[in-house]
């Protein structure tokens, strides 16, 4: 039983095999000969990897953001971050999460099998996260191992298909090749309604013009970049220098902000190309897939799969997200609002940049302002009123961050409460 565990979280939990697996699966069914296999079988592993390598650049930069938001405003509460959460709830609950994933990557299928909606999730770490979410909350309400992993794997699988069937229909003036499967559904509905408030046809974030010598701000990475920079350095001066110098160690502070943004920068570039390098082999090939499992599917895939499409409003959801949740947090310290969420910023970088993404397709740039904003504002207080029903997490002072968790999660949640 051990090693069945084993073998399904880190072999079939593992992105990087499971997209390598999808990729050969459907390069065979095109019948490629063995150099094609192997080359776009590697090569998608390969990008996987890369944008993962990317997304571990910008750890350092986000946490020294996040640290000098909580500094700055002078709170402390429950903080949205993954990895926090999701490792305690594998050290409770592996086993459980591992056959809730199985489970509901099996009902996704013949969900995309059966109904006229055809779309699989293959964002493997955020439906293990979600897995480790539902085999926590169950668990906080006594049911049994053998209802977490059933009963969890059901509720899964219908929402693993619903969140990227979600994506798909909002993301077709976009791009119709893949949809997302990430947890902010809830937050790319808002989006892409909330369209019908402007102008249909509003200006595009991508067609604003800059005066010549702003125009390196064309550029998607160097613009993220200067966002990250020039928010740094605000919430450094509101926090004081003397808590950026006990951060930055032996380095001049100013230089240390410098560098973190930079770094920042960095890690996106490696992100994209990582994205561009998977999605050249894994789309063609799950074609191949496709056509003879699930006809006419849409894979669903991570955040940053969408962000080469509209640079500028990655910048702007990023900017924006923040600010919401910033001025939430504020609304909860005024207010006395308890418990106090204090800004994830990593979910407001991801998430922010997809509702941008998303809401600058229907409905311009204002749209992606306000959007981004608003869905920035809400997710803290979904925070808020989910963090209660989260059993054994509590003790973390953490929180799965993105709004699904925070809305259908909640949900789902307050309706376990009732068979107590």
């Amino acid at each position: 039983m051990n090693f069945a565990i084993d073998f399904i979280t880190n072999v079939l939990g593992n992105a990087t095999v499971m997209l390598g697996i999808a990729a050969c699966i459907g390069l065979i069914f095109l019948r490629k000969n063995v150099s094609d296999i192997v080359m776009g079988t590697a090569k998608t592993m390969m990008g996987y990897l890369v944008l993962s390598a990317g997304t571990e650049i910008i750890g350092p930069p986000i946490t020294l953001l996040t640290t000098l938001v909580q500094r700055g405003l002078g709170v402390d509460g429950v903080l949205p971050l993954y990895w926090v959460v999701y490792a305690e709830s594998m050290a409770s609950f592996g086993t459980e999460a591992a056959l809730i994933f199985i489970i509901g990557f099996v009902v996704n299928i013949l969900l995309a099998k059966f109904t006229k909606w055809k779309n699989l999730a293959l964002t493997v770490h955020l439906q293990l996260f979600w897995a480790g979410f539902m085999a926590s909350v169950m668990a906080g309400f006594g049911f049994s191992p053998m209802v977490i992993i059933i009963v969890g794997g059901l509720i899964s699988g219908i929402y693993y298909w619903f969140a990227t069937t979600v994506s798909a229909h909002y993301l077709k003036p976009v791009t119709t090749e893949h949809a997302n499967f990430v947890p902010s559904s809830v937050s790319l509905i808002i989006a892409g309604e909330a369209g019908r408030l402007f102008k249909k046809g509003g200006k595009s974030t991508e067609e604003l013009e800059f005066p010549e010598s702003l125009n390196w701000l064309k550029d998607s990475v160097i613009a993220t970049c200067m966002a990250v920079m020039v928010m740094t350095f605000i919430f450094a001066f509101i926090a004081g220098p003397s808590v950026v110098k006990e951060l930055s160690g032996e380095m001049p502070w100013v230089l240390y902000i410098i560098i973190q943004s930079l770094t920042f920068g960095g890690g996106i570039a490696v992100i994209l190309y990582g994205v561009r390098m998977m999605l050249a082999e894994l789309i063609p090939a799950f074609s191949g897939v496709a056509e003879k499992l699930l006809p006419n599917a849409v894979l669903g895939l991570d955040y940053p799969t969408v962000f080469p499409y509209a640079g500028t409003a990655v910048m702007l959801g990023f900017i924006f997200s923040l600010l919401g949740s910033i001025a939430a947090t504020l609304v909860m310290t005024f207010t006395g609002f308890s418990p106090i969420v204090v800004p994830g910023v990593q979910i407001n970088f991801f998430e922010g940049a997809v509702v941008g993404v998303y809401a600058n397709a229907r409905g311009g740039m204002k749209n992606c302002i306000f959007s981004a904003f608003v869905t920035g504002f809400l997710l803290q207080f979904a925070v808020a009123i989910t963090f209660p029903l989260t059993g054994h997490l509590i003790a973390t002072g953490g929180a799965y961050e993105a709004m699904d968790f925070n809305t259908i999660g909640f949900l789902i949640a307050k309706g376990m409460s009732f068979f107590q």
